[in-house]
């Protein structure tokens, strides 16, 4: 672990034969400072490397977002809007959504993991009934929608039409997840990324380039939402 401005950030070292010196990566979506070396470099020369390095990790580090746990009071993001958890021992214990309010009761303890729970059921109730509409337009079949959390993609579609996508696209605003539904989709048909793919993500969506933009400045935080702090 490394103290980086106020915040503790794990360093994982990776020793992988043929590697070549010491390389950093810093993996904003983890929160993880990455050294990749050869298994004989010392202990004490990868430590020299990191003190070397240290004002560059910790200017990546304060590009990385903050931390936005699933607390009594928090805003978290919500359909490209914010939605307030709003806790009392009075509330209901099922969490339900009222405005621009996420009120629940329960336990204070079990906010985070019911929140999340939550979270991801709307991620499936949106994502499901979009995947089959833009799917029947593509005369394809869908055998099964499901919803888990990636670090490195948003959605995926396997074969056998399965498709999955990461529940924190609920996070997102609507024409982004209805891009990404599109993108899966469009791999119904054509496995792969050739002209022909992308003439027809063109044509059952036409927020790829900004919906790209939006994904790249963006999500990043969203895997930071729900986070503890």
């Amino acid at each position: 672990m490394l103290e980086v401005g106020g915040r503790s950030v794990a360093v994982e070292t990776l020793r992988r034969a043929g590697t070549r010196g010491m390389k950093l990566r810093a993996d904003s979506v983890a929160g993880v400072i990455r050294l990749s070396l050869s298994p004989r470099v010392p202990p004490g020369e990868a430590a020299q490397f990191l003190n070397a390095h240290y004002d560059w990790i910790a200017a990546q580090v304060a590009r990385w977002p903050v931390p936005l746990a699933f607390v009594p009071g928090a805003g978290i993001p919500f359909d490209g809007g914010t939605l307030r958890l709003d806790w009392s021992p009075t509330h209901p214990r099922v969490a339900a959504r009222d405005g621009d309010r996420l009120r629940l009761g329960g336990p204070a303890d079990t906010v985070a993991m019911r929140t999340a729970r939550w979270l991801k059921a709307q991620a499936l109730a949106d994502l499901a009934p979009a995947t089959h509409a833009v799917a029947a337009q593509v005369a394809r079949p869908v055998s099964a929608v499901a919803v888990r959390d990636p670090r490195g993609r948003w959605g995926s579609c396997a074969t056998g039409g399965r498709i999955s996508y990461s529940w924190r696209l609920i996070l997102a605003p609507d024409w982004v997840r209805a891009n990404v539904v599109a993108h899966e989709v469009a791999h119904l048909v054509h496995p792969n990324h050739s002209p022909a793919f992308y003439a027809l993500l063109a044509e059952l969506d036409a927020n790829t380039a900004a919906s790209r933009r939006w994904l790249r400045a963006n999500g990043a935080a969203l895997h930071w939402v729900g986070r503890a702090l």
